[in-house]
């Protein structure tokens, strides 16, 4: 996506503190001419909720990017209306479609600490002593600290389940290698552009997990895309995802969105595919998945639930929840400022998808590529 710069008006940004991370600059005063009060107003409560965030988060405010959005747009709007010009200040932080990389602040790494075990010392031993056990493994994986701290966030730093987890990957790998084997991107792009199936919401939920939502009905043209393709899109975002250090640590949860679905959908889904995708899930995904939620099911869905049943362990089967079309009941683990309309939320509906955040995936292919040579030796 193309990124707008935006500006924070003086009072709304937090200056330098001994705690910041980065400095902050003073914006000019504001030059009001006769502004359209309506359009002002919307714009910024965007900028304003982006300003509360930060100054929540001072260590996380390196850079201000906003795609142009419809926060933005009506910014734009005002200005070109006469609404004089709103003098901003430029703040670095990642935009709602990048990989955001950046090292853990002060408050994730607590959060890290108390539910990982992750303190710098037990980090680096960690580290090192994974390292030792691969080389002298019948695996082949990157062994730069980057890559292993993605093995050893989900298994609480103990190395020798993050080599248990890599060996279940390569196993995994190994199995359905006709599926996966060098897997890009652009192999799974019409699933993400042109059918939107999957979508990366723009925010994360109140405890800094990475939202995603899979619609598995009327969006779902079973004639087009396969059982198959819509397993390896999930494969690949799975990739994009371990590099973020907020989501190794906090996690990722997932919706499911039935909305539609019709005995086509269910003729469309196997129980070789269901048992594909609950084995990655529980043995061979680096991440923490923290809750599965069903949206929107019809009647037939328990026919769905039939194929998946029998491979659900204990551990993922408390962290299922199914809503039906009551949104109350997803609010309650999801509050509704942190949902769009679509789900009963208090943000916008989704006016975005896979034709706005695939071009992030292409950025990446370095690391897919990096990915890929994952196995056996």
């Amino acid at each position: 996506l193309p990124r707008t710069k935006v500006a924070v008006p003086k009072l709304a940004v937090p200056q330098k503190t001994e705690n910041s991370s980065s400095a902050v600059s003073t914006a000019a005063p504001i030059r009001w001419r006769d502004p359209p009060w309506g359009q002002f107003s919307k714009g910024l409560k965007v900028v304003a909720a982006l300003a509360s965030s930060i100054s929540r988060n001072p260590s996380r405010a390196k850079t201000i990017s906003i795609v142009a959005n419809r926060g933005v747009r009506v910014l734009k709007s005002f200005q070109s209306a006469g609404g004089g010009l709103l003098s901003l200040v430029c703040l670095k932080m990642p935009g709602p479609f990048e990989i955001d990389r950046s090292l853990p602040s002060a408050e994730l790494l607590e959060v890290a600490r108390q539910e990982l075990r992750e303190t710098p010392e037990v980090r680096a031993a960690a580290v090192e002593e994974l390292r030792k056990l691969l080389k002298a493994s019948d695996l082949s994986f990157p062994d730069d600290e980057e890559f292993l701290l993605i093995y050893l966030r989900p298994t609480k730093f103990y190395p020798e389940s993050a080599l248990k987890l890599m060996r279940n990957v390569a196993e995994f790998n190994k199995t359905y290698k006709e599926l996966l084997h060098n897997l890009m991107p652009a192999d799974v792009k019409p699933v993400f552009v042109d059918h939107g199936l999957i979508n990366i919401f723009t925010n994360r939920d109140q405890k800094g997990r990475r939202l995603m939502v899979v619609h598995m009905g009327e969006k779902w043209n079973t004639k087009e895309v396969t059982e198959d393709q819509i397993f390896r899109a999930l494969y690949t975002i799975q990739k994009l995802a371990v590099l973020e250090p907020a989501t190794q640590i906090n996690g990722a949860v997932v919706i499911y969105d039935f909305k539609g679905m019709g005995m086509g959908h269910v003729k469309a889904m196997s129980t070789s595919g269901a048992k594909r995708l609950l084995t990655f899930i529980q043995e061979a995904c680096p991440l923490r998945m923290k809750a599965v939620h069903f949206v929107n099911e019809p009647m037939i869905f328990n026919m769905v639930w039939s194929l998946f049943k029998p491979f659900v362990k204990e551990k993922l089967n408390k962290r299922m929840f199914f809503h039906g079309e009551k949104m109350a009941k997803l609010h309650e683990h999801i509050p509704k400022e942190y949902l769009p309309a679509n789900y009963g939320g208090s943000l916008p509906a989704l006016d975005y998808g896979g034709k706005e955040w695939y071009p992030v995936a292409e950025q990446y292919t370095d690391f897919i590529a990096k990915w890929n040579t994952c196995g056996f030796k």
